[in-house]
């Protein structure tokens, strides 16, 4: 049985945030845009308000990391949670970073 759920555990952190979608394109990402992005590739681990906290996700309403620094996690990943570079524009990794704000309390 511990065998099993540390294969699902395994697959399951794996799949966050991946995706073989290509990236939007153009300027400017809209905060719905950003919303939709951040519920497809962040909601899984951190929840859609940012405070689910799924395989070590840090709550997202207590966050008090710098612009940059979300910038640089959502880009480069960072241990469980995948790096986004490649995947989504420079434009959506600022957007995305911008959205988890409203979540802070």
């Amino acid at each position: 049985m511990q065998r099993l759920l540390f294969i699902f555990s395994v697959v399951f952190v794996m799949g966050c945030g991946a995706s073989a979608e290509q990236p939007l394109t153009g300027g400017e990402v809209s905060s719905a845009d950003a919303q939709r992005i951040y519920v497809m590739k962040c909601s899984l681990c951190h929840g859609d308000q940012g405070n689910l906290m799924v395989a070590g996700a840090p709550d997202l309403t207590t966050s008090r990391m710098s612009l940059d620094d979300r910038i640089a996690y959502i880009t480069y990943g960072k241990g469980t949670m995948p790096p986004q570079k490649g995947i989504l524009t420079a434009d959506e990794i600022k957007a995305v970073a911008l959205y988890i704000e409203s979540f802070r309390k």
